[in-house]
């Protein structure tokens, strides 16, 4: 097998968003595609100090390129947004790696432990009036989906019976088969005492995981939290590093990880999640952002045993043709099909993706 090289990387940052496609060219004409969320400041980085790293290089050894970027980097920071371009890069890499070896990126990955994964269907904000929240919850369970999740808005932001008062409008809305999410957004306001206070009064609606409830540097505050409820505490979508979670874990702060493929890339989530799982712990990813990261989520999540759900963000109502409907459901030739509450595992090579080419051009800049 003749050996691939890495010949252009391009960046496209996509209007209006914080949202940036990566497309990695090689000698053979195999284009693979990635994805971060982040500032759109990141395609210089990816352009003008990763792109060089990486030309003539095999694009296969996934793991020797992002450690050579990552000790290249050092003088840039190790944090943030530059790993957030190399974790788009990464993302391409994998999808080369599969259509290269004509093989589904799950099976490169290990192997899977399922066919087919939880889409929980992820909305925003939570500060609906009652009877529209209650409405959107319902939509929800109606489409089929087995879990909801509501966040950001007025909780943990008001007060705590504010906060009892949403969780149990979800709850009456969706019945009792229908897990329910709630993401608080790390609200500023929020101290562990007053998230403690609030987890204890909505534990009884039977809460999934109750996500970022502190501001995710405050380790010390997610382990007293952690210690004084039932409820399970996640964080992680905006950490970038296996060195940031390593700290989450080693200290027991939470129950639940979320890494999001589009911030740390499919080399460092799945040594993640391994290193989750040797801690007993879930890894549920978080995503807010393209097609192209969900994809990324279902051949993740296919790949470990200490998780089965992926987020899937539903516009809100009335903007089913909106910029986010465009970019969750629009920008791959392939929409994502829910069965019985199911998204199916690819079998593909690669990610086992194609580009909507009138979506990019629409929002390409």
């Amino acid at each position: 097998m003749s050996i691939l090289k890495i010949t252009d990387v391009k960046a496209i940052n996509l209007a209006n968003t914080t949202q940036t496609i990566v497309q990695v060219y090689t000698d053979e004409d195999i284009i693979g595609i990635g994805h971060c969320d982040t500032s759109p400041y990141v395609r210089f980085i990816i352009e003008g100090e990763l792109k060089p790293m990486l030309i003539g290089k095999d694009p296969l050894e996934t793991e020797a390129l992002w450690t050579m970027m990552y000790r290249n980097s050092a003088w840039n920071g190790l944090r943030g947004i530059i790993i957030h371009g190399m974790a788009a890069i990464d993302m391409a890499l994998w999808d080369i790696k599969g259509q290269k070896l004509k093989q589904p990126v799950w099976k490169l990955l290990g192997g899977k432990y399922r066919d087919k994964v939880i889409p929980y269907a992820s909305l925003t904000p939570l500060s609906f009036k009652p009877y529209d929240l209650a409405k959107r919850a319902a939509e929800c369970r109606d489409m089929g989906f087995r879990a909801v999740k509501f966040g950001w808005g007025d909780f943990g932001r008001i007060s705590v019976d504010e906060d009892v008062r949403l969780v149990k409008t979800i709850r009456e809305a969706v019945g009792d088969d229908v897990k329910i999410i709630i993401d608080a957004g790390r609200p500023w306001e929020c101290t562990p005492s007053r998230v403690i206070k609030t987890a204890k009064k909505i534990e009884k609606y039977n809460v999934f995981f109750l996500e970022e409830p502190l501001n995710p540097d405050d380790i010390d505050g997610f382990v007293e939290v952690k210690a004084n409820v039932d409820l399970p505490i996640s964080t992680g979508e905006t950490m970038s590093t296996i060195q940031e979670y390593r700290a989450l874990i080693e200290r027991r702060a939470v129950d639940i990880l979320q890494p999001d493929p589009s911030r740390v890339g499919i080399t460092q989530w799945k040594i993640i999640a391994k290193m989750a799982e040797a801690a007993n712990m879930m890894c549920i990813p978080h995503d807010w952002s393209t097609g192209i990261n969900i994809m990324a989520q279902i051949h993740l999540v296919a790949s470990i045993p200490n998780g089965e759900y992926i987020e899937y963000m539903r516009p809100r109502p009335g903007r089913e043709k909106s910029v986010e409907a465009d970019l969750i459901d629009r920008i791959l030739e392939e929409p994502f099909e829910l069965k019985n509450g199911y998204f199916e595992v690819p079998n593909k090579p690669g990610l086992g993706i194609e580009l909507n080419e009138e979506i990019l051009n629409k929002y390409a800049v």
